[in-house]
């Protein structure tokens, strides 16, 4: 099913001839150009950069970028989003003549991306203007090129200025970025201009003085084979692990995985990575043999020039190490690690997942302010990406950042502030599956009574909202149809977040991660998406990687399972008429086919946990082996 016949193909051209206008608004509900401008120059969704503001200074001493500073700019292409939009909902509705018919890089680019012959009008204008090093990639989507500053300003008409702040250079362009009046329409964005909007990881460590209040001594790291399961380091009355520290086989018990024989063994997956990560490969193995699961094949795939900066490495020993373990073995496991957390960087990257096409699923532990990938373009280009990645049948998964309602900022001092709340982006895409966070309390095994650093974490008893995950609604873009058919409220007002949940609570639940041969507790959004993607793998091993995008078959399991009024609270679904466990509030949760519904909790006001779905948590967290039963009667599913 992976590949599409070219008969299909046409036929495919010629449904969507008539579809395309009943679809025509997409998810795009921002002005595309940054300015109008005269006959001579095209405005794109490249807007100008507060210097200033993004360094977190009132006055700084500016100066225009030195040639010594050359730049890589990614110049993003139109595609045609209305259309490739209509296609996934085709590709997603059982019955369809498209229905699964997942593409191949070069169909989708042959039927919804620019020609060739178009890319190389771009190519052919940045050789003009001095650039070097030009690269097309294979879906035409991105035409790149490095120069140095002064051309570059010359060849989209805008000014770059730099400034120092606390030793690190920061460089943006102060107006739009245009394009020649001949390339209007079809250059959307110019990446690159600056290095201010960028993308921070959503990891947390557990909390030292937490532990030192409970007067717990860290637990010795051995060395061999599978040891015995990590300590709850707090037991409540009811025989609750309310504090303790995960490792994968924890994890997979806690969310009811299956025996071994329905594992992620036939699915692969990656990871979305910066910087060098030699080190992450010598952890997993580490992580893999400590816990006793098996050795996952490897592979590490560079995006743009190499980095030697390893400051990421938590982070990316968290996302592979988690993966990887809740699925207990997948096909293949890649890495792509990239330059810079830049927005530019960040979606080469991505062009480079989508265009490889290798991984059934990715992890996005990462994320800025929606308004930043606004401002700078990249949302334009990486929905695009992203809405390619669905068609092909893979799907991206990304934290939704771990400060509540804000995505963080955070400034060139390095003092992190939320201003305005907003959703981050990636995890804003309606092409993405958002992941928030909740608070995992399990059943202590070997504890008897309260009692600190005792027992084991055991079977699932509830979860609740975690005070740190964030979710909203999008100011830039629209919900997608999945969201629209009366499961979402907040659907009119936007694309809203998150899509599903699991642990994220850094001192709830943390994770056991091997950091340069160490273990630490960690936890954030940063742990419950990439553990999402591990639990993908599962269910799309069990159906023969034919699943597609995850989101409209999640959201489908509410369309069959869900059918209260949208908003009700006086009736439960009719086959589950109890709760699904005995849990006592905040930890009471129900079972939605597969999800578990929280009920309790918040991220702040107004934003709060409720019966159905809801900005924190969203669909729910996932009971592994009931979802791997029910995924089958999703209405978006049709299996």
């Amino acid at each position: 099913m992976r590949l599409m016949r070219l008969g299909r193909v046409a036929a495919a051209l010629a449904l969507l001839a008539c579809a395309v206008p009943a679809w025509a608004a997409g998810t795009w509900r921002g002005p595309t150009a940054a300015v109008t401008t005269t006959s001579l120059w095209a405005g794109t969704a490249t807007h100008a950069v507060n210097l200033a503001a993004m360094a977190g200074a009132r006055s700084l001493i500016m100066a225009r970028l030195s040639d010594a500073v050359p730049l890589r700019i990614i110049v993003g292409l139109a595609s045609n989003r209305a259309a490739a939009t209509a296609f996934l909902r085709h590709q997603t509705t059982p019955g369809d003549p498209l229905f699964h018919t997942f593409l191949t890089p070069a169909q989708f680019t042959q039927m919804f991306n620019p020609s060739r012959t178009q890319a190389l009008a771009v190519a052919t204008y940045l050789a003009r203007e001095g650039f070097t090093d030009i690269a097309i990639e294979p879906n035409n989507l991105i035409v790149s090129g490095v120069a140095p500053p002064s051309r570059v300003e010359a060849a989209f008409h805008t000014t770059i200025q730099a400034t120092v702040v606390n030793g690190r250079l920061l460089y943006g362009n102060v107006t739009p970025a245009l394009v020649p009046a001949s390339l209007r329409g079809l250059v959307v964005a110019v990446l690159g201009l600056n290095n201010v909007y960028r993308m921070h990881t959503h990891i947390l460590p557990m909390s030292r003085l937490a532990v030192r209040r409970l007067a717990i001594s860290p637990q010795p790291l051995q060395s061999g084979a599978a040891h015995t399961p990590p300590p709850c380091l707090v037991v409540n009355a009811q025989n609750v692990c309310t504090f303790g520290e995960y490792g994968p086989v924890q994890y997979q018990r806690a969310y009811d995985a299956c025996p071994t024989t329905c594992t992620g063994y036939n699915t692969t997956i990656a990871v979305m990575a910066e910087g060098n990560v030699s080190q992450v490969l010598k952890d997993l193995r580490t992580a893999e043999s400590y816990w006793g699961l098996p050795h996952v094949p490897y592979s590490a795939i560079q995006v743009g020039v190499s980095s030697v900066d390893t400051s990421g490495l938590d982070e990316w020993d968290l996302d592979t190490q988690v993966a990887s373990g809740i699925a207990q073995t997948v096909k293949h496991l890649y890495v792509y690690h990239t330059t810079t957390l830049t927005d530019s960087d960040i979606t080469l990257e991505y062009s480079h997942w989508v265009n490889d096409d290798l991984a059934v699923a990715g992890n996005s532990s990462f994320g800025e302010p929606e308004s930043f990938a606004y401002a700078d373009g990249s949302m334009e280009i990486d929905d695009a990406l992203f809405n390619q990645a669905a068609a092909q049948g893979q799907t991206m998964f990304a934290s939704t950042g771990d400060n509540g309602e804000g995505c963080p900022v955070l400034a060139a001092t390095g003092v992190p502030n939320s201003g305005t709340p907003e959703v981050c982006y990636p995890a804003s895409s309606p092409y993405v599956v958002a992941v928030g966070g909740t608070t995992l309390d399990t059943n202590a095994v070997g504890a008897k009574g309260p009692c600190t650093n005792c027992g084991q974490p055991g079977t699932y008893y509830g979860e609740h909202v975690w005070i740190g995950t964030g979710g909203g609604v999008s100011a830039f873009e629209s919900a997608p149809y999945w969201q629209t058919n009366g499961i979402v409220a907040l659907a009119a007002a936007g694309r809203a977040i998150a899509d599903i949940s699991m642990c994220a609570d850094n001192n709830g639940c943390p994770m056991d991660v091997f950091v340069n041969g160490a273990q630490i507790g960690v936890g954030g959004t940063s742990l419950s998406s990439p553990m999402s993607m591990g639990v993908w793998a599962r269910l799309e091993t069990m159906h023969g990687n034919k699943l597609g995008f995850a989101a409209p078959v999640y959201y489908g399991i509410y369309g069959k399972y869900e059918p209260c009024p949208l908003g009700s609270t006086a009736c439960t679904p009719s086959e589950f008429p109890t709760a699904n466990t005995a849990a006592l509030p905040p930890d009471t949760t129900e079972p939605i086919g597969g999800f578990h519904d929280i009920l309790f909790g918040s991220n702040g006001i107004p934003s709060s946990a409720a019966p159905g779905w809801d900005t924190p948590t969203g669909l729910g967290s996932v009971d592994i082996c009931v979802m791997q039963k029910d995924i089958a009667n999703s209405i978006f599913s049709g299996h």
